[in-house]
């Protein structure tokens, strides 16, 4: 070994020593980064052999440098993550609906479902007031108008929901095609014999980001590129990625308005995908199961409080002597149509405060004279809108105040039109038995103010109600509350695992400033070394030189 050989050993010892501190030097200006594993580089001491001597050392040199990651524990992580994203948009939507009731507080449905029963209580001190008619109408239409905000607020978080839902989709094409550009590129460097290591970094950080969103599984190539499959469908692959797209589909509610949700589906394929974990299905879920199940009760309690109210208000007098009416009208199909009677809207006098007595049904034969007097049939105190009229001969239906005029309080008719006089006329009519009390009844505003107290919902086995108003509301939000706490719970808990498996990641893959500094300290002095020792080796040139 001569002396040019020294300074080979030496040259090459700064170039390693150089390596190193670029590698430490990197590692701790990306110590922050996230998803960033620590570099470090693997040197071997170079040899050849030598006919006299054996193996001769020729200095040090770098075989690679590595990136310092466990990609199994990766894989835990993503598993994780799957259930993480999806507590997470269910616990979202559950907070978003408590955010809603508002329950409790004076700004919530129960306190306006009291408002309006303390309303009846109120008019039953003084059933002939005006004043308190008023209140009670008010009162109707202030909760009416509480369902319809409850339920248009719920809808919007349902569509909501959907916009998210194309967000999500859109981000997951995003990141598939960024996989498959980073796929070619590590395979390009791999193939040369070299690591993409940070090439490497950038995919595990996406695949970490995808499987928050939705399942996925991946395999990897000998050439380093992976597929990420999905329900059995391939969205990467070494030569391409499968986009995912939106499908809209429309419907009618009952109530008349329309509505619409978004589905998702395999590009190329067009089969539904319906992700078993990840944001996007908690968001499904959410909007088909947790949404759907809230407004659900809400309607169950908009409808059943109008029909017990209308039940009791049917068979009462208004101030008038009239029965029959309806306080809520019965045209509603839940909470978001749910409105106050326009004969109530019209005049509060039509209230029916006082006592009536039971509805019946009645149908009976007359044959009456164009022009003669009214005549009165069987029943007084026929139930208002229910007299049907038919012409026997003709079958048709003749049409109040045109054809024929009906006293409701005395139970007359007088008929108007000279076409069916002396004709066998059908009449069908409702009727309540009681008789008018008076305007100072209050016995109906004090039946309709019990409501609150009766069971009138949740029917067991054999039928009978078992909760008041007041008490299903109460245990649908207490079942709210414990579903926000169950999901926060498993939300936590996954959490914590992947915080586990994170940590312990980062004893591996993260930067200890520490240790980079021990080895930039290592790498100065043997650059400081290998320096020397060729200032050493020029100086016995220089000397063999000048002799």
């Amino acid at each position: 070994m001569g002396l040019f050989s020294v300074l080979g050993i030496g040259t090459r010892g700064l170039a390693t020593s150089q390596i190193g501190m670029e590698v430490s030097g990197q590692n701790i200006s990306n110590a922050d980064v996230d998803g960033y594993s620590r570099k470090r580089i693997n040197v071997t001491a170079a040899y050849r052999m030598d006919e006299q001597f054996g193996q001769m050392g020729y200095g040090v040199e770098v075989i690679d440098i590595e990136r310092m990651r466990d990609v199994y524990i990766d894989e835990q992580i993503r598993r994780q993550n799957h259930e993480v994203g999806f507590f997470e948009e269910v616990d979202q939507t559950l907070q978003r609906i408590e955010n809603i009731f508002l329950e409790p507080s004076d700004s919530g449905l129960l306190h306006f479902i009291g408002e309006f029963f303390d309303s009846w209580h109120n008019l039953s001190n003084n059933p002939a007031d005006e004043a308190a008619r008023t209140v009670v109408k008010t009162n109707g239409e202030i909760l009416a108008d509480v369902f319809h905000n409850l339920m248009g607020e719920m809808r919007d978080l349902q569509t909501t929901r959907n916009n998210e839902i194309e967000a999500l989709v859109e981000r997951v094409n995003e990141i598939a095609e960024e996989i498959h550009h980073l796929n070619m590129e590590i395979s390009t460097v791999e193939t040369r014999g070299q690591h993409a290591n940070d090439s490497r970094d950038r995919r595990d950080q996406l695949l970490k980001e995808l499987a928050k969103i939705i399942d996925i599984d991946t395999t990897e190539n000998d050439l380093g590129q992976i597929t990420v499959t999905t329900m059995g469908n391939i969205i990467v692959s070494p030569v391409g990625t499968q986009k995912l797209e939106l499908s809209t589909t429309t419907f009618q509610r009952p109530d008349g308005t329309s509505g619409s949700n978004v589905g998702i589906r395999f590009a190329e394929s067009k089969t539904p995908y319906y992700p078993l974990a990840g944001q996007i299905k908690g968001l499904i879920d959410s909007r088909d199961v947790v949404i759907p199940y809230y407004m659900e009760q809400l309607d169950s309690l908009a409808v059943s409080l109008a029909e017990r109210v209308n039940e009791l208000h049917v068979t009462g007098f208004n101030l008038l002597g009239y029965t029959g009416l309806e306080f809520f009208d019965s045209t509603m199909t839940g909470a978001s149509d749910m409105a106050v009677a326009p004969a109530i809207l019209s005049n509060v006098r039509n209230i029916a405060a006082a006592q009536g007595g039971e509805v019946r049904g009645h149908s009976e034969t007359i044959n009456h004279t164009f022009g003669n007097p009214a005549i009165p049939l069987t029943y007084r105190n026929l139930m208002s809108g229910s007299v049907v009229v038919t012409n026997i001969a003709s079958s048709s239906v003749l049409q109040e105040g045109v054809d024929y005029n009906i006293d409701y309080t005395r139970g007359t008719f007088q008929l108007l039109n000279g076409t069916h006089s002396a004709q066998n006329l059908q009449i069908q009519y409702q009727y309540n038995t009681g008789a008018y009390a008076g305007p100072g009844n209050n016995a109906n505003s004090v039946a309709i103010a019990e409501l609150r107290h009766e069971f009138t919902m949740v029917p067991d086995a054999l039928g009978n109600n078992t909760a008041t108003f007041d008490q299903f509301y109460s245990s649908f939000i207490a079942k709210l509350g414990l579903d926000r706490d169950e999901a926060a719970s498993s939300l936590e808990t996954r959490e914590f695992l992947v915080e586990q498996y994170q940590t312990e990641q980062d004893s591996i893959a993260g930067v200890s400033l520490d240790e980079e500094m021990a080895d930039i300290i290592k790498f100065q002095h043997t650059y400081q070394a290998a320096a020397r020792l060729i200032t050493t080796a020029s100086t016995m040139m220089e000397t063999l030189i000048n002799m």
